[in-house]
């Protein structure tokens, strides 16, 4: 190869090595700043911390841990948080061990405990993750962001969030579904599940036991109907004993009441010491119920058997029975409407044959009170009609304990032995 030739040879790789360099430097002076060649990183909703050891090779591992907070609320216990977020009552020692708990029992309403957990998809409360990432060598590159973004809150549907546009992290308020629960439930004055008069479909809940005290006390006014002349009265005492036993779909009750009259009518009844008192009829009730979250229907049959006790009043005491049907609703919020009504036949110590129909509504302002409204209908073929217009409240005074009174208002009354009003109260107790 003669000296001409490598001279050509030499002149190429100049002019090659030119435009590399060329090129180079258009296409650095063409793209913008803050872009490159490589591929983009994944964006994570966590921050990213690095740490550098020169000395070592180029390796990763990566590590991920996550908490939930969760403020503690009226009834809660470390197993029913655990139950909340793990699905189990058994990790509340993990629950305690983080939050450096040492007697379970000293939980206080309004606490906030942090929810050691990888399974965010459970409980309530804001999810904060966080990402470390050990790089073995120095990083060529800025270090990451110190300001982390928050995972999207973990919430259920009926908690509200609030998101700022100021890059702050999501807030919570836990919502409350207000559904009323089992031990909500109380018996009404004739032992089933229910307002004042007015029963319920539902029964008083899975397997459990009631008794039940009560009072009724009426001035006696009227008379088949017609009112008690000047200088006549009476009073009507009763006091009911209700024992009620409910499983799931069904409830049986059984009321036994002590009655006492004390009328004064020589005019009208032709009873200048009309003075009687002894055991009423007693009567047994069984409901059997069809139900779900919102709504529960019931049918019954019951049987009234006299003691022969009384005779101031109907004297031919002869068993009676009845039929019955309800409608209730059950709603998460607000109160609940009751509807029901039944035949019964025969006498017992006051005649009874005839129909009813009752429709009443309760709400629940809160914990402790729930106030009540009811309409009660009776057409008794033998002994008269009445129409009641009853206005109640309940006093929970604890769970299973609840103390009734109302004040039935006559609208319109021609039983045998009639009234302007009525008091009632009611305590109970269900285990």
């Amino acid at each position: 190869m003669n000296k001409r030739h490598h001279s050509y040879l030499l002149t190429g790789f100049l002019i090659l090595g030119m435009a590399t360099s060329a090129a180079a430097q258009y296409y650095e002076s063409y793209v913008p700043d803050g872009y490159s060649m490589a591929p983009p990183m994944q964006q994570h909703l966590y921050s990213e911390t690095t740490s550098v050891n020169a000395d070592s090779s180029w390796l990763e591992e990566d590590t991920t841990t996550g908490y939930q907070t969760y403020t503690i609320r009226k009834g809660d216990t470390l197993g029913s948080i655990s139950k909340k977020f793990y699905g189990t009552t058994q990790q509340w020692k993990k629950i305690a061990a983080a939050n450096r708990i040492t007697d379970a029992t000293r939980i206080k309403v309004g606490q906030v405990l942090e929810i050691p957990s990888t399974d965010y998809e459970r409980g309530q409360g804001v999810t904060y993750r966080q990402r470390t990432r050990y790089i073995s060598s120095p990083p060529t590159t800025a270090p990451a962001p110190t300001t982390a973004l928050p995972l999207p809150p973990v919430t259920q549907s009926d908690d509200a969030v609030l998101y700022s546009d100021a890059g702050l992290p999501q807030i919570i308020l836990p919502g409350e579904v207000k559904k009323r629960k089992d031990d909500d439930y109380h018996v009404s004055f004739n032992g089933l599940t229910g307002l004042v008069n007015t029963f319920a479909a539902y029964p008083l809940g899975d397997n459990l036991f009631s008794t039940a005290f009560g009072m009724v006390w009426n001035k006696i006014t009227r008379r088949d109907g017609q009112r008690l002349e000047n200088g006549e009265d009476g009073d009507f005492w009763e006091f009911p004993i209700l024992m009620t036993y409910a499983g799931e779909n069904f409830e049986v009750a059984f009321k036994l009441p002590f009655e006492s009259y004390d009328v004064f009518a020589p005019i009208t009844y032709n009873f200048r010491d009309g003075t009687d008192s002894g055991m009423g009829d007693a009567q047994l009730r069984l409901k059997f119920t069809s139900q779900n979250d919102d709504m529960a229907s019931c049918l019954g049959l019951g049987a009234i058997f006299p003691t022969s006790d009384i005779t101031i009043g109907n004297t031919e005491n002869d068993n009676a029975w009845e039929v019955f049907a309800g409608l209730s609703s059950k709603r998460k919020e607000g109160g609940n409407f009751h509807v029901n009504g039944g035949y019964q036949a025969g006498d017992g110590n006051t005649t009874h044959e005839g129909v009813f129909v009752n429709a009443g509504f309760e709400y629940d302002p809160n914990d402790s009170f729930t106030f009540m409204g009811e309409i009660n209908f009776y057409n008794r073929v033998n002994n008269g009609r009445s129409t009641d217009l009853v206005l109640g409240m309940r006093y929970h005074v604890k769970p299973g304990m609840s103390l009734t009174l109302a004040s039935p208002i006559a609208l319109s009354n021609d039983m045998f032995f009639g009234y302007d009003y009525r008091l009632q109260g009611l305590l109970q107790y269900h285990y």
